[in-house]
């Protein structure tokens, strides 16, 4: 047998790091090497992790030079809401220098005195007693002052800077009057030239970081947002046991932060980096991503509302598969789907945008751990209702999971003809709620007489 020649991830890291302290023309032992790049692999590998893995990192170090591939090593090394606290091989750096609190994360004194903790504070903006938290700058922070920790001895001060600096800027999504890392650079006594490259190898890997946001195939886009939504939803890691209402609930939170995402937050210029013309693409390709993926998860949340409020309406929430069916094969056979259930597809009011229908209907770029990647119910609303009635039903949901609303007025208010038709395919899946669910439907009819 002949040997293979791909690299495992941990085989792949570590030669990236050697590449990289190289290229620095740094004697660092090999075991040392070793030693960070498998602490680095352990950091990555939590299950919960589904788009920020050792993928998204190697990714990052192609075509990088030698600090900015050590920065995208060490970026994401810290996600304290997907790995539910620090790695526990980084708690010894990290337990004098952060403290976890019932409202964030606090900046302990000792960062304060710690010369190379300080120097991180310094360029992240920072002072000790500040509280953080995973949505300005804590997981940042956090895996900053570990990789200069782990850098402390072998790396100068003007490269500490710089690995701190690439770090920094991959705090995404930032307005503009957040963006001051030149300022700080500046006021520590970095030189222009410096800066200047300081600035333009952050810019390079800020953008490189959130690069699938330009991506010229919406499903490759959706493909990489979708996988954000176990991460920032502890109760998706059980893809058997989360409810309907749980999953409606992560689709509402990726929908509304991305409706109020400006695709002009996404990418940054600086320091000459990138061209005007290639920074104009990437933020056109943006807002059309990030405007069709709002549109799709308002399709989904249409789909899933009417799921969640028959669920309510024939005994209350329960696991999603209780209602929808199993995903995958069980022992080689295809398994009962709601789906399959429904009636032919109807003729739509008025066109629809077939981009947005073969998303629904032909899924995204690659399956999802937890859930399917097409979207076969929404598939079916969109066709037979058009978006239009989608959206509207969106927003009547709201009404109700706001509190002014109940789920019997948000059903009354939908489409007869489909939503009896998701009651009565409902009750060909789930046995315990098979009259309850018929008699919805039946009701649902009668208002049509």
């Amino acid at each position: 047998m002949s040997p293979g020649t791909a690299r495992s991830p941990v085989h792949r890291i570590i030669d990236a790091l050697h590449g990289a302290v190289h290229g620095l023309g740094l004697g660092v032992p090999p075991l040392f090497v070793e030693k960070w790049g498998v602490a680095i692999h352990q950091a990555l590998s939590s299950r919960a992790r589904e788009f920020h893995t050792h993928q998204h990192v190697l990714d990052l170090t192609v075509d990088a030079d030698p600090i900015e591939t050590v920065a995208a090593l060490y970026h994401d090394i810290v996600y304290v809401q997907v790995d539910l606290g620090v790695p526990p091989h980084y708690a010894e750096i990290l337990t004098p220098l952060i403290s976890g609190e019932k409202d964030g994360w606090r900046i302990l004194p000792h960062a304060a005195v710690d010369p190379t903790a300080r120097l991180v504070l310094d360029v992240f903006g920072h002072q000790a007693g500040q509280v953080l938290t995973p949505y300005n700058g804590l997981n940042e922070l956090a895996s900053g002052l570990v990789a200069a920790k782990e850098m402390e001895g072998v790396f100068s001060a003007e490269q500490q800077t710089a690995l701190a600096a690439c770090i920094e800027a991959t705090i995404p999504f930032r307005p503009p009057e957040k963006l001051r890392l030149e300022a700080r650079l500046s006021a520590l006594g970095v030189g222009q030239e410096e800066r200047t490259t300081m600035l333009r190898r952050a810019t390079r890997l800020a953008n490189n970081d959130v690069g699938n946001f330009a991506d010229s195939d919406p499903a490759r886009f959706l493909d990489n947002t979708w996988k954000l939504l176990p991460e920032t939803n502890p109760t998706l890691h059980t893809p058997n046991t989360y409810t309907v209402t749980e999953y409606r609930v992560a689709l509402q939170k990726m929908e509304g932060f991305l409706a109020s995402l400006p695709a002009e937050r996404v990418f940054r210029m600086q320091a000459g980096e990138p061209s005007p013309e290639e920074h104009r693409r990437r933020v056109d390709a943006a807002a059309r991503n990030i405007a069709l993926a709002v549109r799709y998860m308002r399709a989904k949340l249409y789909s899933t509302a009417v799921v969640e409020a028959l669920a309510v309406e024939s005994g209350g929430d329960a696991p999603i598969d209780l209602f929808m069916g199993g995903v995958g094969d069980l022992n080689g056979e295809r398994m009962r789907r709601l789906e399959q259930f429904l009636p032919p597809l109807g003729t739509p009011p008025e066109p629809i945008d077939m981009v947005l229908q073969a998303l629904l209907d032909g899924g995204r770029s690659s399956a999802s751990g937890f859930d399917l990647s097409p979207s076969p119910m929404a598939s079916f609303l969109h066709v037979t209702l058009g978006e239009r009635v989608l959206m509207e039903g969106v927003m009547a949901a709201r009404e109700w999971w706001a509190g002014r609303s109940t789920a019997r007025v948000f059903l009354d208010a939908q489409p007869v003809h489909t939503t009896a038709a998701i009651a009565r395919a409902g009750s060909c899946i789930t046995d315990t709620r098979r009259e309850l669910l018929e008699g919805i439907a039946a009701r649902l009819d009668a208002r049509k007489a």
